[in-house]
């Protein structure tokens, strides 16, 4: 598991395991917050709780998560990675598409990720998310998302910047969205805005 790219000021306070067995260890502890922070939520979910998903004593939890800030910032960053990677992939299959479809491209592989990562939207709406890794992770998301949209037939390049960040903007509200048990059931709203970036990436196309 990488966690190099993102890593915030808070993160260094985590313990860096040095022997596999420790690495194996974390990420057995990081898969147990995923399902008890999808379960019940950031806010509700506990650290002894974690540690009983883990099959893991509280004391082996803390040796190498203090608190459970440092244990949600790190599963946070391993998603934010995994999903780069996705997009970084659909990147390279993207060139020669068209903006309208390399946008509902990045919708479906985001509603993909989401199926199989369900704490993401918990993870991703904290309130006490680092503002510095917050900026970094948004900064890189949207190069992803304008890196699809140059390469796209025919090429969004003037408009490049808004259109990427309404992109994220949108991808946002879908998180958002996913994470409201009563709006998520709602499809309409995820369709509408679906909608929504279709036409605005076909206008900025047509302008081109």
């Amino acid at each position: 598991m990488r966690m190099t790219s993102q890593k915030s000021s808070e993160e260094l306070k985590t313990r860096t395991p040095k022997r596999q067995r420790g690495h194996d260890r974390v990420v057995v502890l990081l898969e147990a917050a995923a399902k008890v922070f999808a379960r019940k939520g950031y806010e509700a979910a506990t650290m002894t709780e974690i540690a009983a998903e883990a099959r893991s004593s509280i004391g082996s939890l803390y040796q190498f998560f203090p608190t459970k800030l440092l244990l949600a910032e790190a599963l946070h960053v391993d998603r934010l990675e995994r999903l780069e990677a996705v997009l970084r992939g659909m990147v390279e299959r993207s060139a020669g598409i068209s903006p309208a479809d390399g946008g509902e491209a990045i919708f479906d592989a985001l509603g993909a990720f989401i199926e199989e990562f369900p704490e993401f939207p918990v993870l991703a709406t904290r309130r006490d998310i680092p503002k510095d890794r917050k900026a970094r992770a948004r900064a890189e998301l949207k190069e992803l998302i304008a890196t699809v949209l140059r390469q796209a037939q025919p090429p969004i390049a003037d408009d490049v910047d808004l259109m990427s960040g309404i992109v994220l903007e949108l991808l946002r509200m879908v998180v958002a969205v996913a994470n409201e048990p009563e709006a998520a059931e709602d499809r309409r709203v995820v369709s509408e805005l679906r909608l929504m970036l279709r036409r605005r990436l076909e206008e900025a196309a047509a302008k081109t």
